[in-house]
């Protein structure tokens, strides 16, 4: 019985394949499935700690960026805007308690997230 050369090639290249696949059976079943333990980090817990990632500049930032603030909402984050255009940039980051709904204690969870270009 005589094959071509194709069908050798087709053979071989089979073969190949076969004997990969294998080779990661052996394998997988050498090591165990990676599991993540630990309960899953809420949306809020996630934004907060991309927000901590880079600070927010309060004199740039939209609604959509200043929401993923630590405690903002869009109410708040809109009275920021508001209050941005009303009495032009914020000089500082620490004059956010103007806007109304943030205090001290709001701003010293806020502090650490924002901050202030010259504009």
């Amino acid at each position: 019985m005589w094959i071509s050369r194709a069908e050798r090639l087709t053979l071989a290249v089979v073969a190949a394949v076969a004997l990969m696949g294998l080779a990661v059976l052996c394998w997988q079943r050498q090591h165990p499935p990676i599991t993540v333990t630990g309960a899953p980090a809420s949306v809020a817990q996630w934004d907060a700690t991309l927000a901590s990632a880079r600070q927010v500049d309060i004199n740039a930032a939209d609604v959509a960026e200043l929401e993923r603030l630590p405690e903002i909402g869009p109410t708040l984050a809109d009275r920021i805007v508001a209050y941005r255009v009303l009495h032009g940039s914020f000089r500082s980051p620490e004059e956010l308690v103007q806007v109304k709904g943030i205090g001290p204690k709001k701003f010293a969870t806020l502090s650490a997230y924002v901050t202030v270009s010259e504009r």
